[in-house]
């Protein structure tokens, strides 16, 4: 369990207090129409949001993807795989980053503190490839989370290794192509040195097992083939999602490394990388192929997570993140992805509320307009909707990989089940934010 800096907490206490000073003092009529409107604003954003970056999806990335340099001298790479009670996944994981068509590496297993057969497994994979495969065993002190075991992981390649140029950061359930390394160095070998990193493509590899993870894939989906890579080609702003990325070992150094209160790492990482003047760029074309979760609560439970993580990042680096973007529409786009958990929320609000008053037949307010706001809420839906069947038409188009569309055109009833879920694990991620408990929570493994 992590501890919230007096920092973090003072800003978040101080946001509620002038939330519950305005509703003491403005009168009921009022608040609700104040209520009404900022749904309004906050959802119709919402359309905006997805159509910019649907209109930029036809514009090029800022480097050919058609001609990548794949004849080129290696730089030295490390290959780090963060691994706790991971003896389910970690010696597939591991066969597909050794089957790499890619010479110049080496793999560096961190062992953070696991109490099952994972530090056996690794002694096993270090015994075959000795030359390849080296073993790092975190402190109890140090770790038992992932920013804390990577931190202690680069600290020992400082003091003790040879410093590679790059870093390949991977999750230990994921499994990756041959081709994956070479293709994201050849890219970041042309790129400028303002680019701190590129970020792959994420699918899960069991999609196929329920409507869970069914739902996940297309979550997934859109939010790669629409969010990620409109981004990426509208403001040549990629994200950092803590996998499948390769980052520059120095600038990562620079920055500090990973934040270790930090319950999502990576949106941290990106956040503080864009206030220092860094970008992370994004290839569709390397798919890193994870492990999604089954289970409905599972969801719940690892959503939390990101959630509380995404309020934390927003809340800490919310105006130095406006400030360094570049222009409105980046400013724009910033602002709805550090937003972006809350907006389940505020949709089901809006679409409660509005409903309620229509259908109760409430006097006229003064500015709102129900009947106009939940039109919007409607009509951001359906947006959202064709993202996702636009997405899941990408995705066969490039690689024949695709949720059946039957599951899409039946995709309304599930989204209420996940909007209300996305209501629970946000207030749950809210909640452990106000008590200053940082809770970092392992993925259950179902392989």
């Amino acid at each position: 369990m992590m501890r919230a800096s007096i920092k973090f907490q003072s800003a978040l206490y101080l946001y509620i207090l002038i939330i519950i000073g305005l509703a003491l003092v403005i009168p009921p009529k009022y608040a609700l129409e104040i209520v009404l409107i900022i749904l309004f604003l906050m959802v119709s954003s919402g359309s905006i949001f997805y159509t910019l970056l649907m209109a930029s999806l036809g514009k090029r990335y800022p480097y050919d993807e058609t001609g990548f340099n794949l004849e080129f001298l290696e730089p030295l790479v490390y290959v780090l795989i963060p691994a706790h009670n991971e003896e389910r996944v970690i010696y597939k994981t591991v066969r597909s980053v050794l089957g790499q068509d890619y010479r110049n590496m080496k793999v560096i297993l961190i062992n953070d503190n696991s109490t099952d057969r994972t530090r056996d497994i690794m002694e096993e994979i270090n015994r075959k490839y000795p030359r390849k495969v080296v073993i790092i065993d975190v402190p109890p002190e140090r770790g038992r989370s992932k920013p804390r075991a990577l931190n202690y992981a680069l600290e020992i390649i400082e003091k003790y290794m040879t410093h590679p140029n790059y870093v390949f950061i991977l999750d230990a359930d994921y499994l990756i192509p041959p081709n994956a390394l070479k293709t994201l160095v050849s890219i970041m070998e042309s790129a400028p040195q303002y680019v701190i990193g590129i970020q792959g493509n994420v699918r899960p590899r069991n999609f196929r097992k329920n409507f869970v993870t069914k739902f996940i894939t297309l979550e997934r989906l859109v939010g790669f083939n629409v969010a990620i890579e409109g981004d990426m080609k509208l403001n040549e702003n990629g994200k950092y999602g803590g996998t499948v990325a390769l980052l520059r070992f120095p600038l990562l150094i620079r920055l500090g490394k990973f934040r270790e209160d930090s319950v999502t790492e990576d949106t941290d990482l990106w956040a503080r990388a864009m206030i220092a003047g860094y970008r992370f760029w994004y290839y569709h074309g390397v798919i890193g192929w994870e492990e999604a979760v089954e289970t409905l609560r599972d969801y719940i439970k690892q959503r939390s997570r990101w959630a509380q993580g995404h309020l934390q990042v927003m809340i800490d680096h919310y105006w130095p993140v406006m400030r360094s973007c570049s222009n409105i529409i980046e400013s724009f786009i910033e602002h709805f992805y550090m937003m972006s958990y809350l907006v389940p929320v505020f949709w089901f609000l809006s679409v409660i509320l509005n409903s309620y008053l229509i259908i109760t037949g409430a006097p006229p307010l003064s500015f709102a307009r129900p009947k106009l706001f939940l039109s919007v809420s409607i009509f951001t839906f359906l947006l959202f909707w064709f993202s996702v069947a636009y997405s899941n038409w990408v995705e066969k188009k490039r690689h024949n990989y695709y949720v059946p569309w039957s599951f899409v055109a039946l995709y309304p009833l599930y989204f209420m089940v996940f909007v209300i879920a996305g209501v629970i694990y946000t207030m749950r991620g809210l909640i452990r934010l106000l008590v200053g408990r940082l809770h970092w929570e392992k993925t259950k493994r179902f392989t």
